[in-house]
């Protein structure tokens, strides 16, 4: 950000970036707020996107580009002493990333009870990102939906994944970020095992035109 600039928000939201004539595209912010005032996006790759054109063949240091923000309502609330549980799918987990470093930077959030990620993808090339210790996840679960024989982990999809466990449901609070398919599967089994409804938040990614 610009020096004289302050981007306030919580971790959890997104902003929209405005790039050559006009074009809009909307990313989670990856980061909790820092005293830098950098702020991290996870920007996927799209054949023939205006976009991601720019971002991976034309973007150059000190490229100048306008941002309306922040946005959005996907940010933590009611977790105090609850089993935090967080669904993602490809770069869904950005704002995860962000959400757990807000838990451990001083923001003033409630403790949970307990943290799990649980994060799908295609292949294990899928899972770029790995929490640290300072993130204090107590269970990772990457989740591969066509995983090779070589993968020993999880397959399937990421509600699978979780409800494989065979959680009891009446502390859990389920945040989800990816496709508008996970989330809409996501929500209805976990519903209907049990989950309050009021205790899934969503924020679902949906992939914008090529133009």
């Amino acid at each position: 950000m610009p020096p004289a600039s302050d981007l306030k928000y919580l971790p959890g939201q997104y902003v929209d970036i405005i790039g050559h004539e006009g074009i809009r595209r909307s990313y989670s912010l990856a980061n909790a707020p820092r005293l830098d005032k950098t702020i991290e996006l996870h920007i996927r790759k799209t054949p023939g996107g205006v976009m991601s054109e720019y971002w991976f063949e034309r973007a150059q240091l000190n490229d100048l580009l306008r941002l309306h923000g922040p946005l959005g309502t996907f940010f933590l609330r009611d977790i105090e002493g609850a089993e935090l549980v967080f669904l993602a799918t490809g770069t869904g987990i950005a704002p995860v990333k962000a959400m757990l470093e807000g838990l451990t930077s001083g923001t003033g959030l409630p403790a949970p009870q307990s943290v799990s990620v649980f994060w799908g993808g295609r292949q294990p090339q899928d899972v770029y990102w790995t929490p640290s210790a300072e993130h204090r996840v107590d269970e990772f679960v990457p989740v591969l939906s066509r995983a090779n024989e070589g993968w020993s982990g999880s397959r399937g999809h990421v509600q699978q994944a979780f409800m494989a466990r065979r959680p009891n449901l009446a502390n859990v609070r389920v945040f989800a970020c990816g496709s508008d398919a996970m989330i809409h599967d996501a929500r209805r089994e976990l519903v209907a095992a049990g989950l309050n409804e009021h205790h899934f938040h969503s924020d679902a990614f949906v992939c914008s035109a090529t133009t």
